[in-house]
C-alpha cells in the first residue's frame, strides 16, 4: 500500500445517512499517495453502534468536533457525503472560526442548505412508510427488509439521519472562506444543478460545481475517486 507524503492533507470524511465510516475504505485506498484518510464514526454506527444514537444536529457536531480536534493542528481537508456534507460544512465553519480552517470542503451529493428540496420528507412518517422511502431511495441493502430484527434494530439509526438530514439549516455564523469543491452523480435524484449551486450563497470563496457519472452512492467509483484525487493534487502547498 502506498504511503502518503509527510505534506499529504489529512482527508476527514463523514458518512451519508446510516452510513458508516468503513464505507470509506476504498475511497481511502485509492487516495493514499494523495492523503492520509481519516473515516469519522457517528454515535450509534458501525464501530459505536452500541452507542446511544442521535437526532440532534448540534450533539452529533459536537461529537465530530471532538473527534477531528486533533486532525485540525496539520493540513487537512473536510470531505462529507451526503447528510455528511452538512457536518462537513460546518465542521469547517467551526474550526474556521478558531482559526484553523481546512484547505478545502468536498460537498458530494447535496444540495445547498438554502435550495429546494426535490423530494417529499420521510423522517416523520410511520415505520412502513418510512421504510418503504429509504427502500426507493436505494443505497440500503434490499436483504435488510427480509429480516425484521435487523428492520427493528436499524430503524431508529435511520430515522435519527433522517432527522438529521431533513431538519438541517445553517447554523448562526459567517459563510466560508476556504474552497468549496461540490459533486454529484448524473443520476442522483436527490441533488439538481440548482441545488448544488446553491452552496455559492454560502461561501466567501470558490465554489467548484462538477457532474460525475453515477448515481448518489458513488464512493467507490473510479470516475469520484479519480475526481478526488485530482481535488488533492490542485491544493496549494501549505506555506512552512
Amino acid at each position: 500500500m502506498t504511503t502518503p507524503s509527510p505534506s499529504a492533507p489529512t482527508l476527514l470524511c463523514v458518512p451519508h445517512a446510516a452510513g458508516v465510516a468503513r464505507a470509506f475504505t476504498g475511497l481511502g485506498q485509492a487516495l493514499a499517495p494523495h492523503a492520509r484518510t481519516v473515516a469519522l464514526e457517528l454515535p450509534g454506527h458501525g464501530t459505536r453502534m452500541r452507542e446511544p444514537v442521535r437526532d440532534d444536529f448540534a450533539g452529533v457536531l459536537e461529537d465530530l468536533v471532538r473527534a477531528t480536534g486533533a486532525h485540525t493542528a496539520r493540513p487537512y481537508v473536510l470531505l462529507g457525503h451526503s447528510m455528511g456534507a452538512a457536518f462537513a460544512y460546518e465542521l469547517a465553519r467551526h474550526w474556521s472560526a478558531l482559526g484553523r480552517p481546512p484547505r478545502a470542503v468536498l460537498l458530494v451529493g447535496r444540495n445547498g442548505p438554502t435550495a429546494r428540496s426535490l423530494l417529499p420528507d420521510l423522517h416523520g412518517l410511520p415505520d412502513d412508510a418510512f421504510l418503504d422511502g429509504v427502500r426507493r431511495l436505494g443505497g440500503t441493502p434490499p436483504q435488510l427488509f427480509d429480516h425484521p430484527e435487523l428492520v427493528a434494530l436499524f430503524t431508529p439509526v435511520l430515522r435519527a439521519d433522517f432527522t438529521l438530514s431533513e431538519t438541517y439549516a445553517p447554523l448562526p455564523g459567517p459563510p466560508l472562506a476556504c474552497p468549496l469543491w461540490v459533486s454529484a452523480g448524473t443520476d442522483d435524484p436527490m441533488v439538481d444543478d440548482a441545488g448544488l449551486r446553491d452552496w455559492e450563497n454560502h461561501a466567501d470563496g470558490d465554489v467548484h460545481v462538477e457532474w460525475l457519472p453515477g448515481g448518489h452512492f458513488l464512493l467507490d467509483d473510479p470516475a469520484f475517486q479519480g475526481y478526488v484525487a485530482g481535488v488533492l493534487r490542485r491544493l496549494p502547498q501549505p506555506v512552512v
